[in-house]
């Protein structure tokens, strides 16, 4: 009876909640017209970081965004530490060979945690890609 009745307890049982959990989401695109360069096109790409956990990363965490494209990374930038339910946007300038009409490119977002702090910084990978059409 008691093994039913500590199963019945660990099943019931409600999960703490993450301390940190980021989420990558949310890209925008934004079209740059340069005047002096007629052979590039120039983007824009923004995407937001969220630290939807209940905690703040501690304060020592190095992290980064990587920008992808055709598997190359073509960009990448630190992420700050972020307090719990704080969001930083990051941004990429993006440069394309002209095309007079260009249809839309896929990208992925790749988040990177260089701290050996995981457990603390970011308690699961779950969200931390995210494959774009721009």
């Amino acid at each position: 009876m008691l093994p039913l009745l500590l199963a019945a307890a660990v099943a019931t049982a409600v999960p703490s909640p993450c301390p940190s959990d980021l989420l990558v989401a949310n890209p925008r695109l934004k079209i740059v017209r340069a005047s002096d360069d007629k052979t590039r096109d120039n983007y824009i790409v923004t995407i937001d970081v969220k630290n939807r956990g209940t905690a703040a990363q501690p304060d020592d965490t190095r992290q980064h965004l990587a920008l992808v494209r055709d598997g190359t990374v073509i960009g990448t930038q630190s992420i700050p530490s972020l307090g719990a339910d704080e969001t930083y946007a990051a941004a990429f300038r993006v440069q394309l060979s002209h095309e007079r009409k260009r249809g839309p490119f896929s990208v992925e977002f790749r988040y990177v945690l260089d701290s050996k702090n995981a457990s603390r910084a970011n308690c699961t990978s779950a969200n931390d890609r995210l494959n774009a059409t721009l």
